[in-house]
């Protein structure tokens, strides 16, 4: 099974930027999330990387999980480019809580 792999041409298509293991997912389907938010966290030999937002919107699909194992430029996460909605609850940005 092959993973879907992100467009670079897309900017809301978040992909992994190394193979490694997802350590920590904090994205969530239909949260907004600002430009440099961070999304997850993968690990690859000892390192760890946080993957940001690259635009501000609101996340539409996350298709990993914790412990998922990915290759370089699968498909992470998909936003929608778009402002912060009315309902603070529904934001990933840790300045709203």
């Amino acid at each position: 099974l092959r993973a879907e792999k992100a467009d670079p041409l897309v900017l809301g298509s978040v992909g992994a930027p190394m193979a490694g293991s997802v350590i920590e997912v904090s994205a969530k389907p239909g949260f907004y999330a600002k430009a440099g938010t961070p999304l997850l966290v993968l690990s690859a030999m000892k390192m760890e990387t946080a993957v940001s937002a690259p635009i501000s919107g609101i996340i539409k699909h996350v298709g990993i999980v914790k412990g998922d194992a990915v290759e370089a430029g699968d498909l992470l996460v998909f936003m929608e480019e778009g402002d912060e909605p009315a309902n603070p609850l529904k934001s990933l940005d840790p300045g709203d809580e």
